[in-house]
């Protein structure tokens, strides 16, 4: 072979390592004359052939999915996973392994060789030859093909990591809550990653490597139930919501009409109309620097910062607000005085999100969903009780969504054909109409699997079911001026309430908030989320609410059933008769004068301090109980596993009966109160002297 040829075939040899050994000699040394450099591709090893098997494999993946997109009009999450995301790693690791197990060659043989010289030979390109130019063209027609390809599924995983599919088709297990309730709500046509991520790179590597984490935990099964609200993770709302809800669109008031249904035979409707005062700063120059309105607290040019002390931000002792000109106001609702130190918590600046905190995933309780079907038709509002029976299916726990459509179905079809059989035989359809609707209204609002219903992630907006509103303007967070955060229902809100004028011609005036029950005294002042909390409404009546004190005096409730008490002497007297007068605050003094009504001091002069010596006797009891079973606790968390199965079983079944004592009133039955408080103390006692527990295990 001629020498020319010899040297561009040479050249066609892919890239390796030349060996020339180092010889003292001089050039024309007959030994280096005869020594003959061995040539090593390094293309020839496995980690590179790995490489070449992996990018062949991403390459043809991303053909056939190419195919695929092209055959099937209907786009389906994991597919797209595989496509955008999988195929294309595959193909640029592939990429990467080729050049890295090349150079892990040339390491080895550098090791395997030490006295000798290695160096790197490079490929003489002459694209006068044949051999060199075929393999030129494909080269050059891979690259065109590859490149668009990579690019172009970089550019669609780029996107399809940040689509709505994405975040909740993929995870349905996981993410079925947030993306069922996101389908109905106001954003649905929003982007998951507008709100969660929002603009700019920073952002979107932090949430992919969040992302990483989670997959990780979806893979192990270690992710928690429910999720933990992402609120904490958000973006401030100014980079995220005024995108599209900017400041100076806020003004004015919003007239709200809200239906209400009440859980009586006839399915009672009961309108509100109110002007929610959301105000906020107008674009016009008189308006732009006196905001007003609910949106005051983001409008302003001010700020105001805040600490909470739970995870679900229901607990703000400390509110700042600080001027335009750097004033500060400190409110307090600790009863600390505003120089004292900040409490320990998370510090905000406040912002939407700390009202808005569920624009696209609220979670509707039992009663709000039956009430907005049996608004709009949905559920015949002729059906007798069915707003109480569908709520009260609602509301009952189930292990999953299979049994709770059972037990629902069962419920309704049950009460009707045993309650009402003309309505069963003749109207069979509306109820079948209603069986399928409350179905429906669970499937939209509880995820048993997630452990999620319309009490896992309390919504700030309002303050009917959760605080809400209430967290700061309940009337107790005062400044080191005085001056309290008001709570007056007008502040936010105007009623528009029904009324007759001359003639009977129906009217509209502005008025305060008229509950369907006359609300006096302290019951005027007390959180809505006292009463309602969304599940089925409790009897109006004294013990609708105060289910403890009932339980205490009849001596029927379920913690009180060992003890073996009796009820109260006078159980079977109304509240009323005691409690007189609700405009008043309860005191030992108003009981003590309502006593003496009846039993007059000058027949039996115990009577005068009576009340006093029994509060007094009953707090020591209950205070010498609280510390037997604080100490007993404290031992329990010190032994081992195998001393501490006795104490521990005796405190999960008796630490929540002094709660219990203490909601009830030990008064409403100081026998009983005295009894129990005796006998939880001498257990915690001996308990705490042993391990021993065979007369109150049995």
């Amino acid at each position: 072979m001629p020498a020319k040829n010899q040297d561009a075939k040479q050249g066609l040899q892919t890239p390796g390592i030349e060996r020339t050994k180092e010889k003292a000699a001089a050039p024309s040394s007959p030994e280096l004359a005869s020594y003959k450099p061995k040539y090593k591709p390094l293309w020839n090893n496995f980690i590179t052939m790995a490489g070449v098997f992996l990018a062949t494999i991403g390459l043809l993946g991303l053909l056939t999915f190419g195919l695929f997109s092209i055959v099937m009009p209907a786009t389906n999450p994991y597919v797209d996973i595989v496509g955008y995301l999988v195929m294309p790693g595959i193909l640029v690791l592939g990429l990467l392994i080729i050049p890295f197990g090349m150079l892990i060659k040339g390491w080895r043989l550098h090791r395997r060789y030490p006295d000798e010289r290695i160096a790197l030979r490079f490929p003489r390109i002459d694209l006068n030859d044949p051999l060199q130019r075929r393999a030129a063209k494909i080269f050059v027609f891979g690259t065109f093909i590859l490149l668009p390809i990579v690019g172009v599924s970089s550019y669609h995983g780029y996107h399809y990591t940040d689509s709505v599919t994405f975040c909740s088709k993929p995870c349905h297990a996981v993410m079925e809550p947030e993306a069922t309730t996101f389908t109905f709500s106001d954003h649905a046509r929003v982007a998951c990653a507008e709100c969660h991520i929002g603009e700019g790179a920073s952002w979107f590597v932090k949430s992919k490597l969040s992302g990483t984490r989670q997959v990780l935990a979806m893979w192990r099964d270690s992710y928690s139930r429910p999720i933990p609200p992402a609120i904490k993770h958000l973006r401030p709302a100014r980079e995220t919501c005024e995108h599209c809800h900017w400041p100076e669109k806020f003004f004015g008031a919003q007239l709200r009409e809200i239906a209400r249904f009440a859980s009586d035979e006839k399915n009672t409707r009961e309108d509100i109309s109110m002007l929610l005062n959301t105000g906020g700063r107008h674009t016009t120059a008189e308006m732009a620097e006196d905001p007003e309105g609910s949106h005051w607290h983001v409008t302003m040019k001010g700020r105001i910062e805040y600490i909470a002390t739970d995870d679900n931000r229901q607990e703000i002792p400390w509110v700042k607000w600080i001027d335009a000109r750097g004033d500060e106001k400190i409110y307090r609702s600790d009863g600390r005085p505003s120089s004292d130190p900040k409490p320990q918590g998370q510090l905000r600046v406040l912002d939407c999100m700390d009202c808005h905190n569920r624009p696209a995933h609220r979670f509707r309780s039992p009663a709000q969903a039956v009430d907005e079907y049996l608004e709009f038709s949905r559920i015949d509002t002729t059906l007798p009780f069915i707003k109480r029976q569908a709520v009260a299916a609602l509301a009952q726990p189930y292990p999953d969504v299979k049994t709770a459509e059972a037990h629902i179905g069962a419920a309704l079809t049950e009460f009707y054909r045993d309650n009402y059989p003309d309505i069963w035989q003749k109207r069979r359809a509306p109820v079948q109409q209603a069986i399928n609707r409350t179905r429906e209204i669970y499937r939209r609002n509880f995820f048993p699997t997630m452990k999620v219903d319309w009490k896992t992630y309390p919504d700030h907006i309002g303050h009917k079911i959760y605080n809400g509103c209430f967290r700061c303007h309940e009337g107790s967070h005062v400044n080191q001026y005085g001056e309290v955060i008001s709570h007056r229902c007008d502040t936010c809100h105007t009623f528009l309430n029904p009324t007759r004028g001359e003639g009977g011609v129906p009217l509209i005036e502005r008025g305060e908030f008229v509950h369907p029950l006359p609300l006096e005294g302290l019951h005027g002042e007390m959180r809505c989320s006292k009463c309602h909390d969304g599940g089925p409404a409790r009897p109006t009546t004294c013990s609708g609410c105060h289910d403890r004190t009932t339980a205490l005096r009849t001596a029927e409730g379920p913690s009180f059933e060992r003890f073996g008490i009796q009820p109260e002497p006078m159980a079977d007297m109304d509240c009323q008769d005691c409690h007189a007068d609700l405009s008043e605050p309860v005191s030992l003094a108003a009981m003590n004068d309502t006593c003496v009504e009846c039993h007059d001091p000058q027949d039996d002069e115990r009577f005068e301090t009576l009340l006093a010596d029994w509060d007094k006797s009953a707090r020591r009891e209950l205070a010498a109980a609280a510390a037997a079973v604080d100490k007993l606790r404290s031992l329990a968390d010190a032994d081992d596993e195998a001393d501490q199965a006795p104490r521990r079983k005796w405190l999960d079944r008796n630490a929540a009966v002094l709660d219990w004592l203490r909601q009830a009133g030990p008064l409403h039955n100081y026998e009983a109160s005295i009894k129990i408080s005796k006998q939880l103390t001498a257990e915690a006692k001996r308990l705490t002297a042993t391990n021993g527990l065979a007369e109150q295990n049995k």
